[in-house]
Order: structure tokens, then C-alpha cells, then sequence
């Protein structure tokens, strides 16, 4: 009795299993479970024929008086067809007499056979076994591991799970998180259909936890002729297995690529502390092409002779250094010293970052050194400039110099994720281009359109300074400048490119272009026109900053009667906002005043008002500031 109240937890919350117990003196039931509530609306103290069929129980108890626990299967019942009935004695409370029936969902011999089938062919080599039956969209597990991963392994027939909650269970549980976004591809199910239908070779492989760590496996996907609209997902262990997959042809160009970019490239192995050569530098004298990491390190240290930068060396890209960056979740370790990597008034750039992601990989990182004396020189040469103090304060993230002649560039300061622009582009209008199409949201990306040096250099030509605020793919605003720089002649020769972070002034910038040079609080209206959309705003001021409190759109030439001005000036006042006028007076930043007469207080009554435009050029757009005050607000 008291093991079966234990459970009743359990059952109660059960969804395929039924159980109900009767009692013996006048079956009638003493206990029942929520399914067996549920399809037959019974409950304790009903007779137990609402439930069974009362000559299948009489046969039943009767077996099980005879010789204890008595197993059988019924075709049909109230819970389904094709079930297990297990049925036992059990004592009741006060020593009553009472008999439980149990109900489970019955495995069919056709399942069976399957799983045999399956087994058959594939053996037991693989980690686990499921079975995807592509058509009800359901799972079935047949093989797993033991918990600790490790053999023996033992068949389980799991009951079948949706199959997005067998992907969502892999992919949180299991996956790398480095992997999880080609693992998703792979598991989309039109594909896995498209792909076994063709006959092709389906499989793909990921690093999958175990424990603590992590290995490589392969998930391998069968179509087997004997079973109709089922796919076989067999996955088995590819640890360090030496294969030339197509995912590693791909790591080998791109290992390639980075022998040829730097002048030396190591491959550091973080676990074990050793090293081989990927690419040999003819300037580091004596290094071994492979061996202990701490010999590399220290005769890569004596080529620093300034004491303060050769400890900021050995502490950055010592073995502990690299584990905890990497372990913070850093793309890469990069760092400039003084060095006589070349010559002894020479700069060296040491790098160290992770490599693309193989079997065998996990642990390891590249280590670059390059002679980077050229670049400071140019640097060096630049910050001569007067222009470049400005340029290299501390707003700007990213700075670069672009000749206008024949399109080439560098940069001055740049975040380390944007580097790889000035490898892979040798035309500043190209990597402009790039640059928008990797990173800048579509409605912005046509100021960084150039179909030419020459292009570039027309739409900068008549500016001191050009600027442009847009939107990135993080949601991020960004200012750029332009700084074009001439000759002593006068000649445009280069332009200075600097990128500044501009999200905090982003609410304010359309609105505060000329409004700190106004006294705001003197107007009683404020209204903004966007020339370009037809659209009015009418802005109001609070004491610290413009807030936008109404919006008009499609007006189509006309202007809101919220306006109220006198029908007698509403020409003059169209006017003031035809694109004529505005092209006339927005590049000198003219304001022009004029009278008008307004009803502000909706009585029919007009009093005179004394308007300011002001236009202005925003963003390439043609804008309008209206700004109108009561000429008698002294006298009321």
C-alpha cells in the first residue's frame, strides 16, 4: 500500500498510462487515475463496469487469485486499442481486499521487427540510434549511451518525442556554441527529405559534450528501402580521426591564406604548452620548427628591448595569458612593440587568435609575427598633420587616410574586426561597398555607393567636412566624416575617413542642428518640415531638450489645419516651403521671416505672428525649421 501511494503522484500527472483499483468485496473502485477520469468519467466509488468489462475482469481476478501477478493484452478498450494490462492483488486501507489494474501502450511485433532490422544493418559501432519517421514528424530513441558516455551500450525504446524537440534537446544540450548555427541548418527537415530522397550521402559533424569536454561526431542520415517514410539518424564518435572532408579543404586554403598575409605562423596547442610551424620566419634566428612553447616565447621576447613592453609580451601571450582571453571570449590577442625584428629602430606586431574550427582544433590558437615598421613610419608621417590631433581623439573608433587619386588607403586607428578590410580591398570605394553590405542596415547603405575614385572624390569636393549618420546591422548609430585635405595649391589630394560612435546623440541630432543657437523658449509654435517626405512635426520645448508631440503625413503640397494660419497668407506661407525656396536658401543656411496672421486660440479670432524659416541640409535631406511667435504676447 504504501509503495503505491508513492506513485500516485506520477500516474495522476500520467498521459498513456491508466490505472484504477477495485475493490474485492463490491468491485467497486477504491482509486483511479486522472487518464482513467478523463475517458470514462470515473471516480472513487463508482461502480468499476463504467470502466471495464466486467467479464474480462472476472477472468482477470480470477487469474490472479490463482497464481499471483496475471499480464495479458486487450484489442479494445476505454483507454485505446492494443494495450498491456498487468493485474495484481493489493491491500487497501483497513486491510481491504482490492485488485489494480495497470494499463501501458503495447509495443507492436511490426516495431519490433523494425528495430531488430535496424540493428541488424547498422550494428552496435554507433554512440546512438534514432528513428525519424518523416511523415507523423516524430523521434524514436533506439540506441544510446550510459550516462557516462562510455560503452557498454544498451537499446532503449524510448516513447516517440516531436521532432523539433529532439533537435531544440540536441541543440541546448549537446552542441557547441560555436557549431549551433550550421547544426540547425543541417536539421531542417525539408532538407534531411531533400537530401535522402536524392540518394545522396547525408551526414555532417559537430563537437557534442560530453561531460566536461568535448569530441567530434558524426550524424549520418539513412533512408532503408524496408521502411517507408522512416529515415534512419545514426551518430557515431570521429575523435581524431584523420579525414579530408570538405569542412577541412576548406580550413586548409584558409590556414593558407594566413601563411600567406603574415611572415611567420605557428600553432600553438594550449593544453599541452608545444607548438609546429606552420610558416618560418627568416628574421627569427634559431626557433625551432617545433617544441616547447616557452623557448619560442622567450627567444621572440629578446627581440623587444624596451623591459616595460617585453613584460607586457611575456604576460599577454604567455600560456595562461592566451587560455584566459580566449576563455573570456576574445576573437584574438594582438599586440605592437619596439623591436629589432628587422632593424633595431623596427615595430613588430605579434598576434595570436583562434583557428577555424576542425576536428583536433579545440585547444589550439595561431601565433603570427610580422615587421610592422613600414605601417608606423606612415603613421608617423601622418600624425605630422595638424588635422590628425583632432581626428585621434578619443570619440573616433576608426580613422582612415584615402588618396583620392588612385583610391588607395590605410588606417590610422581601427578596431581589430575591421582589419581584415585593408588585406582584402585595394580600392577605398570597394571596401566602402563591403563595408556597407557586411554591416550598415539596407535603407542607409546608398551614401557608400562610389562608382569611381573619381565619384568619390566629386561628392567631397565642394565640402570643408562631409557628414553622414546611419544605422548597423547591431542596431548601433554611427557617424562618418569626411575630412577632404588639399594641397598647398588648393588641390584635393587626400581625405581623412573617421567613424564615431553615435548612438547617445542620435535622439537629439536630427532636432538639435540650429536649436542651441535659438531661444527656444521665446516661440510660442515650433513646427519642422521634411521637404523630401512632406511631412510636418510640431515640436515642442520643455526647458531641456525638443520633443516631437505630432506628426503630419501625406499632406500633398498642403499644410495641416492645425496650422491655423489666416487663409489671406496661406500662399505666402506655401511658398515659404516650395522646393524652389528651399533649394534657394538651405546650402547657405538662410532664415527668412515673415508675418502672418494666426487663430492660436481656436475662437475665430486671428492675432499677428512673426514666423521664422530656417533650412538646412540634414543627412542629404532638405529640412525646414518654423518657428512662430505672438507679436502682441507682451500686451495680453
Amino acid at each position: 500500500m504504501k509503495e503505491l501511494w508513492s506513485i500516485m503522484n506520477i500516474l495522476d500527472n500520467a498521459d498513456d498510462v491508466a490505472m484504477f483499483v477495485v475493490g474485492a468485496r463490491d468491485q467497486k473502485i477504491l482509486y483511479c487515475n486522472h487518464l482513467v477520469t478523463v475517458c470514462t468519467n470515473a471516480h472513487a466509488g463508482v461502480d468499476a463496469s463504467r470502466v471495464w468489462d466486467q467479464e474480462d475482469m472476472r477472468k482477470a481476478i480470477s487469474h490472479v487469485d490463482q497464481g499471483g501477478v496475471y499480464r495479458y493484452l486487450v484489442e479494445k478498450s476505454n483507454f485505446g486499442g492494443r494495450k498491456n494490462v498487468t493485474v495484481c492483488k493489493v491491500v487497501w486501507s483497513q486491510g481491504m481486499l482490492a485488485y489494480a489494474f495497470l494499463l501501458t501502450s503495447h509495443v507492436d511485433d511490426r516495431e519490433e521487427e523494425e528495430r531488430e532490422k535496424i540493428f541488424g544493418i547498422l550494428g552496435r559501432s554507433y554512440r546512438s540510434i534514432f528513428l525519424l519517421d518523416m511523415m507523423k514528424g516524430e523521434v524514436t530513441t533506439l540506441l544510446k549511451p550510459l550516462d557516462n558516455g562510455e560503452s557498454p551500450y544498451h537499446a532503449v525504446y524510448y516513447h516517440p518525442v516531436r521532432f523539433d524537440e529532439w533537435c531544440s534537446e540536441i541543440m541546448s544540450n549537446y552542441v557547441h556554441p560555436d557549431d549551433r548555427g550550421q547544426v540547425e541548418e543541417y536539421f531542417d527537415a525539408a532538407r534531411i527529405n531533400r537530401e535522402i530522397s536524392s540518394g545522396s550521402d547525408y551526414a555532417f559533424r559537430y563537437r557534442k559534450k560530453t561531460g566536461e569536454d568535448y569530441i567530434w561526431v558524426e550524424m549520418r542520415f539513412l533512408r532503408l528501402d524496408e521502411m517507408e517514410g522512416k529515415v534512419v539518424c545514426a551518430e557515431r564518435s570521429i575523435d581524431g580521426e584523420g579525414t579530408a572532408n570538405e569542412k577541412e579543404r576548406e580550413n586548409e586554403i584558409i590556414m593558407k591564406s594566413l601563411s600567406n598575409a603574415y611572415r611567420s605562423v605557428y600553432l600553438l596547442d594550449m593544453k599541452t604548452g608545444r607548438y609546429t610551424t606552420v610558416k618560418q620566419d627568416e628574421f627569427l634566428f634559431g626557433i625551432p620548427l617545433d617544441g616547447d612553447y616557452e623557448v619560442l616565447r622567450q627567444l621572440v621576447s629578446e627581440l623587444i628591448p624596451d623591459e616595460g613592453q617585453k613584460n607586457d609580451y611575456m604576460g599577454y601571450f604567455s600560456l595562461e595569458g592566451l587560455r584566459s582571453a580566449f576563455r573570456d571570449g576574445a576573437e584574438n590577442v594582438g599586440r605592437e612593440y619596439n623591436s629589432t625584428i628587422n632593424t633595431d629602430d623596427g615595430w613588430m606586431g605579434a598576434n595570436a587568435f583562434k583557428p577555424p574550427y576542425m576536428p583536433g582544433m579545440e585547444n589550439k590558437c595561431v601565433l603570427t609575427f610580422m615587421d610592422i615598421t613600414e605601417h608606423k613610419r606612415v603613421e608617423a608621417e601622418r600624425n605630422e598633420k595638424n588635422i590628425v590631433i583632432d581626428i585621434l581623439s578619443s570619440r573616433y573608433i576608426c580613422v582612415y587616410f584615402v588618396s583620392v587619386t588612385d583610391g588607395s588607403f590605410h588606417s590610422i586607428r581601427v578596431p581589430q574586426e575591421y582589419r581584415y578590410i585593408e588585406k582584402q580591398f585595394d580600392k577605398f570605394v570597394d571596401a566602402l561597398e563591403h563595408y556597407a553590405k557586411a554591416y550598415v542596415i539596407e535603407q542607409y547603405r546608398d551614401f557608400f555607393k562610389f562608382s569611381s575614385e573619381d565619384d568619390f572624390r566629386g561628392r567631397i569636393e565642394e565640402y570643408a567636412k562631409r557628414e553622414y549618420v546611419y544605422r548597423t546591422v547591431q542596431d548601433k548609430w554611427i557617424r562618418l566624416n569626411i575630412f577632404p585635405i588639399r594641397s598647398a595649391a588648393g588641390a584635393l589630394t587626400e581625405a581623412v575617413v573617421a567613424f564615431e560612435n553615435y548612438d547617445d546623440m542620435m535622439e537629439q541630432h536630427e532636432l538639435s542642428l540650429i536649436y542651441n543657437a535659438t531661444l527656444l523658449a521665446d516661440y510660442d509654435v515650433m513646427y519642422e518640415y521634411d521637404a523630401d517626405t512632406g511631412v510636418f512635426y510640431m515640436l515642442a520645448f520643455d526647458g531641456q531638450r525638443i520633443i516631437r508631440e505630432a506628426k503630419w503625413e501625406n499632406v500633398e503640397g498642403d499644410v495641416p489645419t492645425d496650422l491655423t494660419i489666416h487663409p489671406d497668407d496661406m500662399n505666402v506661407f506655401r511658398m515659404a516651403l516650395s522646393a524652389e525656396t528651399i533649394r534657394d536658401n538651405f546650402n547657405k543656411g538662410k532664415t527668412v521671416s515673415h508675418v502672418f496672421l494666426r487663430d492660436s486660440r481656436g475662437t475665430g479670432e486671428y492675432r499677428l505672428f512673426m514666423y521664422a524659416f530656417h533650412y538646412y541640409e540634414e543627412m542629404g535631406k532638405g529640412r525646414v525649421l518654423i518657428m512662430g511667435r505672438d507679436a502682441d504676447r507682451e500686451n495680453v
